[in-house]
Protein backbone atom coordinates (compact mmCIF):
# COMPACT_ATOMS: atom_id res chain seq x y z
CA UNK A 1 0.00 0.00 0.00
CA UNK A 2 2.65 2.67 0.82
CA UNK A 3 4.24 1.65 -2.64
CA UNK A 4 1.04 2.20 -4.74
CA UNK A 5 0.53 5.77 -2.71
CA UNK A 6 4.54 6.78 -3.20
CA UNK A 7 4.17 6.18 -6.86
CA UNK A 8 1.00 8.05 -7.10
CA UNK A 9 2.84 11.30 -5.12
CA UNK A 10 5.50 10.71 -7.72
CA UNK A 11 3.58 10.63 -10.67
CA UNK A 12 1.44 13.68 -8.93
CA UNK A 13 4.60 15.71 -8.71
CA UNK A 14 6.19 15.24 -12.19
CA UNK A 15 3.19 16.11 -13.87
CA UNK A 16 2.84 19.09 -11.42
CA UNK A 17 6.47 19.86 -13.02
CA UNK A 18 5.93 19.15 -15.87
CA UNK A 19 2.81 21.69 -16.10
CA UNK A 20 5.22 24.40 -15.10
CA UNK A 21 7.42 24.11 -17.52
CA UNK A 22 4.22 24.20 -19.85
CA UNK A 23 3.50 27.48 -18.62
CA UNK A 24 6.77 29.49 -18.79
CA UNK A 25 6.16 30.43 -21.98
CA UNK A 26 8.70 30.97 -24.49
CA UNK A 27 8.81 34.64 -26.36
CA UNK A 28 9.94 34.38 -30.29
CA UNK A 29 10.33 37.82 -31.49
CA UNK A 30 10.71 39.13 -35.33
CA UNK A 31 12.33 42.41 -35.63
CA UNK A 32 13.14 44.32 -38.74
CA UNK A 33 15.35 47.35 -38.40
CA UNK A 34 18.78 48.57 -38.97
CA UNK A 35 21.93 47.31 -37.21
CA UNK A 36 22.72 50.56 -34.58
CA UNK A 37 26.01 49.10 -33.28
CA UNK A 38 27.62 45.37 -32.91
CA UNK A 39 29.28 44.43 -30.32
CA UNK A 40 32.28 41.79 -30.66
CA UNK A 41 33.09 39.13 -28.67
CA UNK A 42 35.12 39.58 -25.53
CA UNK A 43 35.58 36.12 -23.37
CA UNK A 44 37.76 38.22 -21.05
CA UNK A 45 35.42 39.65 -19.68
CA UNK A 46 32.28 37.41 -20.19
CA UNK A 47 31.04 39.23 -23.20
CA UNK A 48 28.91 37.74 -25.99
CA UNK A 49 29.05 39.05 -29.70
CA UNK A 50 25.92 41.64 -30.37
CA UNK A 51 23.87 43.65 -32.51
CA UNK A 52 21.39 46.50 -31.39
CA UNK A 53 18.51 46.40 -33.60
CA UNK A 54 16.31 49.41 -34.01
CA UNK A 55 12.63 49.58 -35.64
CA UNK A 56 10.85 51.63 -37.79
CA UNK A 57 9.02 52.85 -34.21
CA UNK A 58 12.20 53.80 -32.44
CA UNK A 59 12.28 50.51 -30.45
CA UNK A 60 15.85 49.17 -29.72
CA UNK A 61 16.40 45.37 -29.28
CA UNK A 62 19.49 43.60 -28.24
CA UNK A 63 20.50 40.14 -29.63
CA UNK A 64 23.06 37.81 -28.35
CA UNK A 65 24.36 36.24 -31.83
CA UNK A 66 25.61 32.62 -30.26
CA UNK A 67 27.41 29.69 -32.74
CA UNK A 68 24.00 28.50 -34.17
CA UNK A 69 22.73 31.95 -35.07
CA UNK A 70 22.05 31.55 -38.74
CA UNK A 71 23.18 34.73 -41.16
CA UNK A 72 21.97 35.26 -44.58
CA UNK A 73 22.15 37.77 -47.10
CA UNK A 74 19.11 39.52 -48.75
CA UNK A 75 19.79 36.36 -51.49
CA UNK A 76 19.30 34.00 -48.67
CA UNK A 77 22.73 32.55 -49.24
CA UNK A 78 24.90 32.21 -46.35
CA UNK A 79 27.27 35.44 -44.58
CA UNK A 80 29.59 35.86 -42.09
CA UNK A 81 29.69 38.52 -39.51
CA UNK A 82 31.49 40.74 -40.62
CA UNK A 83 28.23 41.39 -43.45
CA UNK A 84 26.35 42.33 -40.25
CA UNK A 85 27.28 46.49 -39.84
CA UNK A 86 25.63 49.77 -38.60
CA UNK A 87 23.25 50.80 -40.65
CA UNK A 88 22.85 47.42 -42.26
CA UNK A 89 18.97 46.85 -42.59
CA UNK A 90 17.97 43.23 -40.93
CA UNK A 91 15.21 40.85 -40.28
CA UNK A 92 16.20 38.72 -36.79
CA UNK A 93 14.00 36.09 -35.60
CA UNK A 94 14.92 34.89 -31.99
CA UNK A 95 13.77 34.24 -28.71
CA UNK A 96 13.56 36.96 -26.11
CA UNK A 97 15.24 36.73 -23.01
CA UNK A 98 13.68 40.12 -21.03
CA UNK A 99 12.07 43.10 -22.29
CA UNK A 100 14.39 44.27 -25.24
CA UNK A 101 17.01 41.89 -25.04
CA UNK A 102 17.13 37.90 -26.97
CA UNK A 103 19.09 35.62 -28.25
CA UNK A 104 18.84 35.34 -32.21
CA UNK A 105 18.56 32.48 -33.90
CA UNK A 106 18.59 33.72 -37.58
CA UNK A 107 19.31 37.47 -39.20
CA UNK A 108 19.05 37.79 -42.74
CA UNK A 109 20.35 40.84 -44.47
CA UNK A 110 17.20 43.16 -46.02
CA UNK A 111 17.22 45.08 -49.20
Amino acid sequence: MKKIVLAALLVAVMLSLTANAMAAKVESENVTGKVTSVMSADPARGMKPTIAVTDAKGERTLFEVTPTTTLYGADMKPVTMEAIKKDVSVKVKGTMVTEGIGVATSIRLVK
